[in-house]
């Protein structure tokens, strides 16, 4: 899949994971100023004069200073201190999502909202958390219940938003990000999240008329870039994205985004797109921890108050075969290709390319890498190209 900008996935990239996360890591740049970063009920806690407050304090200096892990106990103390307010819950909640910890973080705002039931902090967290664990089903109650409280959060708009695209919801999440517009219509991050929404919804021009105009701000950093290139492979103007995708990308995640686009962009029908990206597993996943393992459309920077949308592997992998002129081409060599190698290819199928142009030839789909790149090396053996790629 499509490389992501951000350090913390450049070893899965440059480990050829391929992994496609569409926004960024570090999306500080999209935070609207009509909503401050810390929830005044919890600022206000940080600086009461008493111990609690100290400890707070001391636990805000230490995770602003990198170290989470001192952060984590320190509230944990907090906890001890006053287990009858929500403050060091929420704090404590908001570290382990940025640890990546979610399934902790939902145990603890799960307590905040034992001690306090409408803390909108503790739902904003426990949605993050919900989000981070792939359950947007349970993540948009509590991006609800912030809403009802206050009509104006930006930040639970944009949570909504991308619940319901994780969900398959895109109409809905549509109208959450533009109900948050609405309020903050310079925020990049809501922007950024419906023109995305849009391109998995299909509506291309319009999602590209948006995305162009985010990729065109001063402001504007690889991800923005790169995110309306996805959007150009999505529509199958694969000649567009390759040409933003060299702005920022190395050869090799080039034609890697490449082959995820034109595997992408011959999803035609909505419910097929859909299928393909995950968000009806219960069409193509029997349990709870298949569903989860499968769900492409994902919830990515859930740091700070932000969470954007992405697209995360499901887990199959696919061969590339080669470049091919056109799909005709692409097909015809995959019938004399099949016919060739019937003992290694003859269980897999084709994914259908885009109309016209340059297009690879991807076959599977396969369970795993290993199962994969053994099949590539059978093929290298008899003098065929192949390329394990996971999508």
């Amino acid at each position: 899949m499509p490389v992501t900008m951000c350090k913390s996935w450049q070893a899965l990239a440059l480990a050829g994971s391929a992994l496609l996360l569409v926004s960024a890591c570090a999306p500080n740049s999209a935070r609207t100023p009509v909503q401050p970063r810390l929830d005044p009920t919890l600022s206000a806690a940080e600086r009461e004069q008493s111990r609690y407050g100290t400890v707070l304090r001391l636990a805000a200096s230490t995770r602003a200073s990198g170290d989470p892990g001192a952060a984590v106990s320190l509230y944990q103390q907090a906890i001890a201190m006053e287990r009858g307010r929500p403050d060091a819950y929420v704090l404590l909640g908001d570290t382990l999502v940025e640890m990546r910890r979610h399934q902790d973080a939902a145990e603890t705002f799960d307590q905040a909202l034992k001690v306090d039931g409408d803390n909108s902090a503790a739902h904003r967290g426990y949605g993050r958390a919900l989000l981070g664990l792939n359950r947007p089903e349970a993540a948009i109650g509590h991006y609800q219940a912030v809403l009802g409280k206050d009509s104006s959060d930006i930040q639970a708009h944009n949570g909504l938003g991308v619940a319901y695209d994780m969900a398959g919801q895109h109409d809905a999440a549509q109208a959450a990000y533009r109900a948050g517009l609405e309020i903050a219509p310079d925020s990049m991050l809501l922007r950024n999240n419906l023109g995305l929404s849009l391109s998995l919804a299909g509506r291309h021009d319009e999602a590209i008329a948006l995305l162009r105009k985010v990729a065109d701000e001063p402001g504007a950093k690889a991800r923005q870039r790169q995110n309306l290139a996805l959007a150009y492979g999505l529509a199958g103007d694969l000649a567009a994205a390759e040409r933003i995708s060299r702005l920022d990308l190395d050869e090799d995640a080039v034609q890697n985004n490449l082959s995820y686009y034109a595997a992408l962009a011959a999803v035609d029908d909505t419910r097929k797109r859909a299928a393909t990206f995950g968000v009806h597993p219960s069409e193509t996943a029997g349990d709870r921890d298949e569903v989860g393992a499968r769900r492409r459309v994902a919830a990515i920077a859930l740091d700070g108050g932000d969470v954007e949308l992405g697209l995360a592997p499901t887990g199959r992998w696919f061969l590339n075969l080669g470049e091919y002129g056109s799909a005709r081409q692409a097909a015809s060599a995959w019938r004399q290709l099949r016919a060739e190698h019937q003992d290694l290819l003859g269980q897999l199928s084709r994914l259908a390319g885009v109309q016209d142009g340059d297009q690879p030839l991807l076959v599977g789909p396969l369970s795993d890498a290993e199962h994969a790149q053994s099949l590539c090396n059978d093929l290298a053996v008899r003098g065929q190209r192949c390329r394990a790629l996971p999508l």
